[in-house]
């Protein structure tokens, strides 16, 4: 896998871990959003990347080791835009649900939230790698290699 593919498949899934953690504030969806960033993270980088002609043919082990990036990054922007999110909402509505993060995020505390942060975000990254594969799978079925072609990663225009 290119790194430039690699580069552009943290940057989605940046920007997507951004957009569920914008949706996890919303208290009924909090579930969703879990469920959204411990699967199905990769498999919608990936199918938006060979939506827009980013990606060429990829075998099951680049899918996994796209679908890790990918879900480690996520988990990563994810955490870092809801806990403020949700501390200075919890500031200001103080009814508002906090998910015990004023706690955790104290100073006393605060290796323990990043030591929390990694771990969730090292095993949001091995199901997305299973699901990452799953999805490249999927693409190779309905997207059939060329016989003269060895490998094809990006499209330069």
């Amino acid at each position: 896998m290119n790194t430039l593919i690699a580069k552009k498949a943290a940057i989605y899934a940046l920007i997507l871990g951004a957009i569920l953690a914008l949706a996890g504030t919303i208290g009924f969806l909090i579930g969703l959003v879990a469920f959204a960033l411990g699967l199905l993270c990769a498999p919608l980088v990936i199918f938006f990347m060979k939506s827009k002609n980013e990606i060429g043919f990829l075998d099951n082990q680049q899918g996994a080791a796209m679908g890790a990036l990918c879900g480690f990054c996520s988990t990563v922007s994810y955490f870092a835009i809801f806990t403020p999110l949700v501390l200075i909402i919890h500031k200001i509505i103080p009814s508002y649900y906090s998910y015990g993060l004023p706690y955790i995020v104290s100073f006393d505390t605060f290796w323990l939230f990043l030591v929390i942060v990694v771990t969730i975000g090292i095993l949001v990254a091995l199901t997305n790698a299973t699901t990452g594969m799953g999805a490249v799978f999927l693409l190779s079925q309905f997207d059939k290699k060329p016989d003269d072609i060895e490998e094809i990663d990006i499209n330069i225009e």
